[in-house]
């Protein structure tokens, strides 16, 4: 997890160029969403064989450890964090298996069990309903660019306005979501961001694909011969590469790596 000087729990917001972040919120206003947060999930599946199976379960208390997200403001992230704490986990629209395309979920109050605490929560941070944007990605046909969005309109004033321009408002959605991909796949990507390998497997998956030996990181990372090829035979594993050539292949395909990423810049994780 991304140290956080306000919040341990809150994940890191990427660096977004002010321009591209303000045109977006001004875009977004226009329509009623006053606070978004955009990263990557995966389809929600039954209990999975997959080797990143709790990717697809999406349990609160896994997704809240995202290192990184977009965001319209610091503050929204303290609502993801404390909704996800305490409300998520019996919150029947974050479970159910949206559409791609938009979705604005049903007032909490409708909901018995915490409806009204929910609520609460909401109208502390000035939100009266919320939603969800499912977008593809062109890295796994298993992960979707998703903004979350929130509102201080009524929901029905909300899905009206944001129905009324769907096709248009997906179209723009499309071009940002590429754009933030793009630039910060290798912080968003679902693997990484939710901790699903180590940072010591990472380190050594980069290094391998700068073109490393495994007698040359054994002796780099203070590790055996054996112990490295151990961590490169578990990614293989994980990734269902069929060799080393393939496992970088899929990697960069990933965004694991990043194709600016320098080997000077790669140091030994702390962990």
């Amino acid at each position: 997890m991304s140290s956080n000087s306000i919040d341990p729990t809150l994940p890191e917001i990427c660096q977004v160029d002010e321009k591209w972040l303000s045109s977006l919120k001004h875009y977004l206003a226009q329509y009623g969403i006053t606070e978004f947060h955009y990263g990557f999930t995966t389809r929600l599946q039954p209990e999975s064989p997959h080797q990143f199976r709790k990717l697809y379960r999406r349990r609160p208390n896994e997704m809240i450890r995202a290192a990184y997200c977009v965001a319209s403001s610091q503050r929204i992230l303290q609502y993801r964090s404390r909704y996800l704490q305490h409300f998520a986990a019996q919150d029947q629209p974050y479970f159910n298996r949206h559409p791609m395309g938009l979705s604005v979920w049903d007032d909490p109050k409708s909901d018995s069990r915490s409806g009204p605490q929910l609520a609460r929560l909401m109208e502390e941070y000035g939100l009266k309903s919320r939603g969800v944007w499912h977008l593809p990605t062109s890295y796994s046909p298993n992960w979707l660019a998703v903004f979350v969005f929130f509102s201080d309109q009524p929901r029905e004033v909300l899905l009206r306005n944001l129905t009324e321009a769907e096709s248009e408002i997906e179209l723009q959605l499309t071009l940002y979501s590429s754009l933030l991909s793009e630039h910060f796949i290798a912080k968003l990507n679902p693997i990484t961001n939710f901790n699903c390998i180590s940072d010591r497997s990472l380190l050594i998956l980069k290094l391998t694909a700068f073109g490393h030996s495994s007698a040359e990181l054994a002796t780099m990372l203070s590790l055996t011969e054996s112990g490295v090829n151990y961590h490169l035979d578990r990614l293989k594993q994980l990734f269902n590469a069929r060799n080393r050539t393939h496992l970088i292949g899929l990697a960069y395909r990933y965004g694991l790596i990043d194709s600016d990423d320098d080997e000077s810049a790669t140091t030994q994780p702390e962990r």
